[in-house]
């Protein structure tokens, strides 16, 4: 399957910063799948930019809906498009693959488990130069944790003690891990007993390298470091078959895959206006992405000049391509 990815391109009906008619699509892509803010608002000017850039496909186009375009949003632009489905909490199958789609129902996202809330888990109390490191080993920890307990091998209060939560913050920690354990639940749900499936989220997972807190500086609460990722979306990696996910919101562009040298889930997003090509055959163990960015105009002081990334001859111009190839057996 050859699917055209396109996350966090903030689309808006008064810029001037791209053109949706520069855009060409090659034949042999099978699906467009768009993880979310697709445009920057939900109005009804954004609803009719988002249809304008729907209608210029031939294809099937899966849209999971970001905070930005928030549900019910995507059901208005695929209202009338026969080969367009608002993908948010839906299933669809791509012949060997079962695409689902989960997005965002609200334009405020808070972190299901706010780490600045506990001493332990706010990276902000090491050294200015250790705080990555700390957050990251923060993190493993924290999503060990949680595996634990949606997995049944540990309860609340276990974890909690394990995550050295003080007593007075622990009905805080129940109440989110409880937040945790639902968004799991609803996920579960989704997936079901699919193999092979690819999950298009406008969350990132949690624990990657793309998914730091993008307020940077001297931001009064200065949590760059943070992970902010999805803690339920990242554990259903851990515990279902899900050979990978496709995200945006970070507005940070990275790739990775499982931990301890386990090849799948394949985990990509593609940063800020990500635009590109994905092929995907588990059968094959196959995973490969050409990151060909977005269709842009820019203009300067004085002069104006034309930047066009597109396909020609089926193949793309200025762009950088990363082919992965493994083994398609698992361990779960």
């Amino acid at each position: 399957m050859r699917v055209l990815v396109c996350n966090d391109l903030h689309l808006k009906p008064a810029a001037s910063d791209y053109d949706i008619d520069a855009m060409a699509v090659p034949d042999s892509v099978d699906a467009v799948f768009i993880a979310g803010d697709l445009t920057h608002r939900d109005g009804i000017d954004d609803i009719a930019l988002a249809r304008q850039f729907i209608n210029q496909f031939d294809i099937d186009v899966f849209y999971v809906p970001g905070n930005h375009d928030y549900a019910p949003m995507p059901e208005r632009v695929v209202d009338g498009f026969e080969h367009a489905t608002n993908g948010h909490n839906m299933t669809r199958e791509y012949g060997s693959c079962s695409v689902v789609g989960w997005g965002c129902e609200s334009r405020s996202l808070d972190d299901a488990l706010d780490q600045a809330a506990f001493s332990t888990l706010d990276p902000r109390t090491a050294p200015r130069g250790e705080r990555r490191y700390r957050a990251d080993q923060t993190a493993d920890a924290i999503e060990n944790a949680l595996h634990d307990l949606v997995t049944d091998q540990a309860t609340t209060h276990d974890i909690a003690d394990e995550l050295g939560i003080a007593d007075e913050n622990i009905p805080t920690f129940r109440r989110s891990a409880q937040t945790i354990q639902e968004t799991y639940t609803h996920l579960l749900d989704l997936v079901g007993d699919r193999s092979n499936v690819i999950i298009v989220s406008h969350l990132s997972p949690f624990n990657t390298s793309f998914d730091r807190h993008h307020s940077t500086g001297t931001r009064e609460e200065d949590r760059e470091e943070f992970h902010t990722g999805s803690i339920a979306l990242k554990l259903i990696t851990r515990t279902h078959d899900i050979y990978a996910t496709i995200s945006g919101h970070s507005h940070a562009s990275g790739y990775d895959t499982g931990a301890d040298n386990i090849t799948v889930p394949h985990m990509l997003n593609l940063g800020y206006r990500g635009l590109g090509i994905v092929d995907i055959n588990p059968a094959d163990g196959v995973f490969s992405f050409t990151n060909v960015g977005y269709v842009a105009k820019f203009h300067h002081k004085n002069t104006s000049r034309t930047k066009k990334r597109i396909y020609e001859d089926g193949h793309p111009t200025g762009y950088h391509r990363k082919n992965i190839r493994q083994s398609a057996d698992r361990t779960h």
